[in-house]
């Protein structure tokens, strides 16, 4: 592996405040990053304070109930949890829709149930509990728990559980072990399941306990054969296997992989570093006076950099159905291109837990395409190669893309800075980011290869095209246009695809020096 421009260092575990540590650390040395080299500390982004993991997690879980018909905001629906309020991920999560109906949860010392909670008033008591400092689900008013809830501890031999606690769990035995509890809650027959804790409590049916690594949750876990949630939402790390999560898709269940659900904290991170390298830019310029003025502008912008996070999460999570509903439609061709990727390095069968061709092609669930925490996989990989190729190019020095660059970057910025941005001594990795970011939600995850081999142009060229019949031919309106129309899923969803094909006609045209009109008339387009 080679050596890195920079690595944004992210405390986790209630470390956060070791990001002071780290960077004095830093400035001791002289180093170029300064306080930039660990994120969060005194005059960086408070995560838990923005809830920017769990807002950005529950842009996902959002986007994957839309998908059913659901609006999670105002449809109450049933919730069990790995988690307790006085965490960043699962205590946010918990506070993101007052709709939210939590019958279950449990931590690494004891057990909430509420078989029948009432939206709002459990809502007000999680709240309050949140702000508690260093709370534990001790802390929760018994009074607002429905009959037959209460708290337990997980280490109990024997949990009295009531009637209805039973029925909520599917539970015969009165007395089960808190151990016992734990699996029926994980197996529960509800909407949600939202981890925001810490181990692994799903694996493949196909696994052993040994496989999964995480031996102090081995009498707790269940297979994803058993779960009977609807949806998961993955706001911790590593809470189910790369396996469990794609027998659990192929069993008609709704979920992505932790890698794209919390990719809001270190997207917050990235963007932390990026604006902290470029305001020392300014200091040395003279364009700020002092530190002081750097942070405070730092802390100005804060609600702008969670809404630039929280629009990567949003599309993400979009592209991800639309790569579904184009691999459904042509699932031989999908399959075919997951074997390039592995024949070619891009993926690892082994490490990125890739089905075979054989499996694949006899995937039961085939009609929704590809399993969706594969295009997860799909997704990152595709990205980092194009990134790692279109660096080898000289497109990100091109003046035409240095609008790529003042995007990244919140608008107070761009205002008053956006001449110095070109000084950012990243900026080439900034740029290459956000295009490929934004061609591969786009266009899918086959578009550069597929369209490489069809025109035999080389990857910066394919890739300057698309951006060029892309703004030439008013495509970001015209998606606005579809999105913004209030239309069912389905039909947005092919308002969308419609667009791309359109698109991928233009840029094969222009890359075959056929038309250099864009040609598209969106009115005729759009179905």
């Amino acid at each position: 592996d080679q050596d890195d421009p920079y690595l944004v260092v992210a405390a986790d575990k209630g470390t956060a405040h070791l990001s002071d540590t780290a960077n004095s650390v830093s400035a001791q040395y002289g180093f170029w990053l300064g306080d930039a080299f660990a994120s969060g500390g005194s005059n960086g982004y408070d995560h838990k304070k923005e809830a920017i993991t769990a807002r950005g997690a529950w842009e996902c879980v959002r986007h994957l109930f839309r998908n059913l018909g659901i609006d999670v905001q105002t449809q109450p629906f049933t919730c069990v949890g790995i988690g307790d309020m006085a965490g960043d991920v699962f205590g946010n999560g918990m506070l993101r829709s007052r709709v939210t109906k939590l019958v279950a949860a449990f931590n690494h010392q004891h057990i909430f149930l509420d078989p029948n909670p009432d939206p709002e008033r459990s809502f007000v008591e999680r709240a309050r509990v949140f702000a508690l400092p260093r709370s534990s689900w001790r802390d929760y008013d018994v009074s607002a728990i429905s009959d037959g809830g209460g708290v337990f501890d997980r280490s109990a031999k024997a949990i009295p559980l009531s009637q209805q606690a039973r029925a909520i769990l599917d539970i015969d035995d009165p007395d089960p072990s808190g151990e016992e509890v734990i699996r029926a809650i994980l197996k529960a027959r509800v909407d949600l399941l939202y981890n925001g804790g810490i181990g692994t409590y799903v694996k493949a049916s196909t696994e052993e306990d040994l496989d999964v690594g995480d031996r102090s949750n081995d009498r707790v876990r269940v297979d994803a054969s058993d779960l009977r949630a609807r949806v998961v939402g993955e706001g911790g790390n590593l809470g189910l296997t790369q396996r469990a999560r794609l027998e659990f898709w192929t069993r008609g269940g709704q979920i992505n992989t932790d890698a794209i659900d919390n990719s809001g904290g270190v997207d917050m991170s990235d963007h932390e570093v990026n604006i902290k390298i470029l305001l020392d830019v300014l200091l040395r310029e003279g364009l700020l006076k002092s530190r002081t003025e750097r942070n405070a502008l730092l802390r100005e912008m804060t609600d702008e950099v969670s809404e630039l996070v929280l629009s990567d999460n949003e599309q993400q999570a979009l592209a991800l159905t639309l790569d579904g509903l184009r691999s459904a439609a042509a699932y031989d061709e999908y399959v075919a291109f997951v074997e390039e990727l592995v024949a070619s390095g891009v993926m690892n069968r082994l490490d990125d837990a890739v089905p075979s061709r054989e499996e694949l092609l006899a995937n039961p669930a085939r009609d929704r395409g590809l399993p969706r925490p594969l295009l997860c996989v799909l997704m990152g990989r595709v990205k980092n190669w194009a990134f790692a190729s279109l660096q080898k190019t000289t497109l990100p020095e091109d003046e035409a893309n240095r609008g790529w660059l003042e995007h990244y970057f919140p608008k107070q910025l761009q205002a008053s800075y956006g001449a110095q941005f070109a000084k950012h001594p990243l900026y080439r990795e900034i740029i290459g980011t956000a295009i490929v970011n934004y061609l591969v939600n786009k266009a899918g995850i086959r578009f550069i290869g597929a369209t490489m081999a069809s025109s035999g142009q080389d990857l910066g060229a394919v890739i300057q095209a698309y951006l060029d019949v892309d703004q030439g031919a008013g495509a970001a309106a015209a998606r606005a246009k579809v999105v913004g129309a209030g239309s069912p899923p389905a039909q947005e969803y092919e308002g969308l695809l419609a667009i791309e094909r359109a698109l991928e006609r233009a840029v094969r045209a222009r890359l075959a020096g056929t038309s250099l009109d864009w040609g598209l008339d969106w009115g005729q387009v759009l179905p």
